[in-house]
């Protein structure tokens, strides 16, 4: 048998699709630690993979028996690895030959997210390098303390990397802090997925829609915090979606759907709000608005069907943003939905209701001549 301490078996070879990586963690509750809603013990076997081993053993030392989940986990992260699990810090005598290198697991999980695939897909070999001479040196059966703050300082990381480069300022600020903490939370139960917290915004608009229809200022005020609520905790399932390799297409559409349906439902009950309480000339405003904020959404789809090519509401606002400019910053800013939603509960909470829906009857304006002017400007290339 070859011991785990300290050894590395001869000579790893130059194509690690043939070699065989040991991945050691310091003991059975380290493997099976929960990270950012996954086992450790997974997330090592797809950092191996990522670097492009063929084959990976791990072990937690002695009579460790992965659950289900490790399990399953380890075969959906890495599926063209080949991964056996080992009961004690050894392998097989007849494995004594095998090109293979000794990886603490604690630090595979931790060091190699740090560190940024290249363009073949492959991590670095000097995080190879680094992470294999921790275990040369001794360092692969850490003690439980060290193994539990390096995985958990790790969890903490993955979620805190969750944001879009995209995020808007009142996110950045205000929406996703508060979404991470939720994340954090709910992913302390390994059975959440992106659709469970896909469904909650959804909830949270029937609730604001309600509220709008109230009779009153104080409908108006509950419909709006609802609908900031729903914002906010519309990054949650994105953020569980990235935390576990989850995403997907159909999710990132059901995503959107909800938040058009809640948008929509906000101004229409606002709308609805104003007019039972007497401001029909500023409703009829909002409605024109959201008329014309339906047209351009509408337009935008019907050319995105016909056309050649993407033509999406963000591909609008990344041709007028086209430059960098001041103003092109603000555009996006401006056209965020953390930035509306949160300008609702301003101008809501301190009596301006109607002034911001006549803000946004003229917002839905422009948006509407950007749309068309960015249409005609496409329509010769898409003849």
């Amino acid at each position: 048998m070859c011991n785990i301490q300290g050894t590395v078996v001869p000579g790893s070879a130059p194509n690690l699709a043939a070699s065989l990586a040991v991945v050691v963690f310091a003991n059975a509750v380290a493997a099976s630690q929960n990270i950012a809603g996954l086992p450790a013990a997974a997330r090592a076997a797809r950092e191996a993979a990522l670097a492009g081993f063929g084959e990976c053993w791990l072990t937690a030392g002695p009579d460790w028996a992965p659950d289900e989940q490790i399990r399953a986990e380890v075969h959906r992260l890495a599926p063209a690895m080949a991964v056996h699990f080992l009961a004690d810090w050894a392998i097989p005598a007849d494995f004594a030959g095998v090109s293979a290198i000794w990886i603490s697991g604690e630090r595979l999980v931790a060091d190699s997210s740090q560190q940024e695939p290249a363009d073949d897909g492959l991590l670095p070999d000097s995080w190879l390098a680094e992470v294999q001479a921790d275990a040369v040196a001794g360092q692969a059966r850490l003690g439980p303390a060290t193994s539990a703050a390096l995985l958990a300082a790790e969890s903490r990381r993955i979620i805190a990397a969750t944001g879009k480069p995209g995020d808007g300022i009142v996110s950045r600020l205000v929406n996703r802090p508060i979404s991470q903490a939720i994340t954090r939370f709910l992913l302390r139960w390994p059975a959440i997925r992106p659709i469970h917290a896909t469904w909650v915004p959804a909830l949270l608009a029937v609730a604001m829609f309600i509220c709008l229809l109230a009779d009153g200022h104080a409908g108006l005020i509950a419909g709006t915090l609802l609908f900031q609520a729903a914002s906010i905790f519309d990054g949650v399932d994105g953020e569980i979606a990235r935390a576990t390799f989850r995403s997907s297409r159909q999710g990132a559409m059901l995503d959107s759907l909800v938040d058009a349906a809640a948008n929509i439902g906000f101004i229409g009950g606002v709308v609805i709000n104003l007019w039972i309480a007497g401001s029909q000339n500023v409703a009829m405003a909002g409605a024109a608005g959201l008329a014309m904020m339906a047209l351009g959404l509408f337009l935008i789809g019907r050319r995105a069907a016909k056309g050649s090519g993407p033509f999406t509401f963000y591909g609008v606002k990344d041709r007028v943003c086209a430059g960098g400019s001041r103003l092109g910053q603000w555009l996006t800013w401006l056209t965020m939905r953390d930035f509306y939603a949160f300008a609702a509960v301003v101008f809501v909470v301190s009596g301006f209701t109607e002034v911001g829906l006549l803000a946004f009857a003229i917002a839905a304006a422009g948006w509407l001549a950007v749309v068309l002017f960015v249409m005609g400007v496409r329509a010769p290339q898409t003849a």
